[in-house]
C-alpha cells in the first residue's frame, strides 16, 4: 500500500481549518451554556443557518440522519406515504428509520431524477381504505445516488408547486446543498424556499466536527427540539462544534474548489476504456463511475492496492468525492489508478 493514502469514500472526512480549531480553543475557555440551546455560539449558528436559507429558526442535530427523520416526524404521520425521487438517502441509508422511527412509507417515482409528469401522475391518486394518503413529498439536493446532481431552482419550485396544489408538506434532504448553491450560482435561500423542513449538513463539505441542522419555521423548530431530545439528540455542551460550525458556515462557498478538483477528476478519467463518468448537468463534487466489465469489488480492491480508496455504489458503479484535504496531486493519482483499471476491462464481463 503506497504510503499517502487517497481517501474519496465521503466529504465528511473534511478535515475542520486552522480557523475551526482556534474557534473551539476559545470555546474551551469560556464557561459552556447549561440548558438546550443556552450556548451563545449555538443560538448564533442556529440564527446564521437560518437566514442563510430564508427560514425563521434551526436546531443543531447530531447526524443529518436524525434531522431527516424529525423532519419526517413532523410532516407526516404513521402510516402515511411520502413522495419522492427513487433512492433518496432517508429511504435507502439510514437504516430503515423512516419505516422504524416515523412510521411512514417512503414512495419512488421510478427514477433518481422524475419528470414533472412523474410527480402529477403519483398525485392523481386518491387515498382510500385500503390506500394510504400521501402527506409530504421530499427532494434530496444534491442527489448522492444520482451523481451529485443538483436541482435547479426552477425544477423545484414547480414541484413545489404540485405539492401545494394537492395541499402536502415538503421536506428538502439539503445535506449538500451547499454544494448545489455554488454549482447553481445561486443564494443557499433560493433553493430552500417553500419547504417546510430543510436537512444541512455541517461535516460534508464544510468540515465542522459534528451533524447538521434541520431548518423551519419557530414552531416546527420547537416541536423538533421535543422530538430531538426523546431520540436521544439532546447534545450538551454545544460550544466546541458550534463554535467550530459557525466558521464552517461562514466558508460555504469553498466548496466550490472540491468542484473544480471533481472536474480535473472527470475529466481525466473521461475516455478510459471500459469506465464511463455519470455527468450531471450540474455536476459538484461527486464522481460516479460505470464500470463496463469489471467486477465493483476488483476495481475497488485494486483502486486500494494503489492507494486510492472509494466506495462500491451498485453493481457496476463507484463513487468518488471530493473535499478539503484532498489536493491536485492525489486527483492525479486518482486519474492514474482509474486509468490502470482499463487493463482489467477487455476481458469477459465477470
Amino acid at each position: 500500500m503506497p504510503e499517502r493514502i487517497v481517501d474519496l469514500r465521503s466529504d465528511f472526512l473534511t478535515r475542520p481549518t486552522p480557523a475551526m480549531i482556534a474557534a473551539m480553543n476559545a470555546a474551551c475557555a469560556r464557561p459552556w451554556g447549561f440548558d438546550f440551546r443556552d450556548d451563545p455560539d449555538q443560538r448564533t449558528l442556529e440564527a446564521e443557518l437560518a437566514a442563510l436559507l430564508g427560514h425563521e429558526d434551526s436546531l443543531v442535530m447530531p447526524t443529518s440522519t436524525m434531522a431527516n427523520q424529525i423532519a419526517l416526524l413532523l410532516l407526516a404521520r404513521p402510516g402515511e406515504i411520502v413522495l419522492g425521487p427513487d433512492d433518496l438517502h432517508f429511504a435507502i441509508s439510514e437504516a430503515g428509520a423512516a419505516t422504524a422511527v416515523a412510521g411512514v412509507a417512503v414512495q419512488g417515482l421510478g427514477s433518481q431524477q422524475p419528470p414533472l409528469e412523474a410527480w402529477r401522475a403519483a398525485l392523481r391518486a386518491k387515498p382510500d381504505t385500503q390506500r394510504s394518503r400521501i402527506a409530504a413529498i421530499a427532494i434530496e439536493n444534491t442527489h448522492n445516488r444520482a451523481g451529485g446532481v443538483a436541482i435547479d431552482g426552477a425544477t423545484t419550485q414547480a414541484i413545489l408547486a404540485l405539492a401545494r396544489a394537492h395541499g402536502l408538506a415538503a421536506h428538502l434532504d439539503g445535506a449538500r446543498l451547499f454544494n448545489a448553491a455554488v454549482a447553481l450560482d445561486v443564494a443557499p435561500a433560493t433553493l430552500a424556499a417553500g419547504f417546510d423542513t430543510i436537512t444541512v449538513s455541517l461535516n460534508k463539505g464544510l468540515g465542522a466536527p459534528i451533524g447538521g441542522a434541520l431548518v423551519g419555521s419557530r414552531a416546527r423548530i420547537a416541536e423538533a427540539l421535543i422530538l430531538r431530545q426523546r431520540l436521544g439528540g439532546g447534545i450538551r455542551p454545544t460550544a466546541v462544534f458550534a463554535a467550530a460550525a459557525r466558521v464552517a458556515l461562514a466558508g460555504w462557498r469553498d466548496v466550490a474548489e472540491d468542484h473544480r478538483r471533481a472536474a480535473a477528476l472527470i475529466a481525466g478519467i473521461e475516455g478510459t476504456p471500459g469506465l464511463r463518468v455519470v455527468k450531471p448537468a450540474y455536476p459538484t463534487n461527486i464522481v460516479v463511475i460505470e464500470l463496463e466489465r469489471l467486477d465493483v469489488a476488483a476495481a475497488e480492491a485494486k483502486l486500494a492496492a494503489s492507494g486510492v480508496l472509494v466506495i462500491p455504489f451498485g453493481p457496476r458503479r463507484l463513487r468518488l468525492i471530493v473535499y478539503r484535504g484532498i489536493e491536485d496531486v492525489d486527483i492525479a493519482r486518482a486519474i492514474a489508478a482509474c486509468r490502470a483499471l482499463a487493463t482489467d476491462t477487455g476481458g469477459p464481463r465477470t
